[in-house]
């Protein structure tokens, strides 16, 4: 945990911060599911009645394939600036930090998980999940056919009752 006063962030004065972290009792969302190494400088200044921390990550995660949710480790490299505002403003941009002190620690991770690409993919050239057991592909007109004489598939099982005389 790396806290910083908000009150000893003077207008004109920059603080800078360097940490090793691996995030530990700060929660981890999808698509993080450790975090293997994380290294960041941080530099806080204050502009006019907000704050703005320059952030340089460097970390090591092993996250989720968005294809298929398998592990793997990625390395990523951020360099961000970020407003640190006391209340939402009316653009709705920066990071909400509550309070008379900033973790920037678990202002880090928000930046780092804010940051990961959309699409995160283990390899171009890794196979696609092989799944879809029993689905078929067949055409609209296949479909309208087959729907035709077999009627609502959902009411299928019912041909298989037998009652009992």
């Amino acid at each position: 945990m790396n806290k910083l006063a908000k009150a000893s962030i003077i207008k004109g004065r920059t603080l800078s911060f360097s940490q090793d972290t691996l995030f530990a009792g700060y929660p981890l969302s999808y698509p993080v599911f450790e975090v293997k190494k994380c290294h960041y400088d941080v530099e806080v200044t204050r502009l006019g009645d907000y704050m703005v921390a320059s952030y340089d990550i460097k970390a090591t995660l092993l996250i989720a394939d968005s294809r298929d949710n398998v592990p793997f480790s990625k390395t990523f490299a951020i360099k961000e600036d970020v407003d640190v505002l006391e209340e939402e403003d009316t653009a709705g941009e920066g990071f909400l930090v509550s309070g008379n002190e900033i973790d920037l620690e678990e202002l880090a991770l928000r930046v780092l998980v804010s940051a990961l690409p959309i699409r995160l993919v283990r390899s171009e050239k890794a196979p696609l999940p092989k799944s879809g057991k029993g689905y078929r592909v067949i055409s609209e007109e296949d479909y309208a056919k087959e729907k035709e004489e077999t009627g609502d598939l959902r009411l299928a099982a019912l041909d298989l009752f037998k009652p009992k005389n």
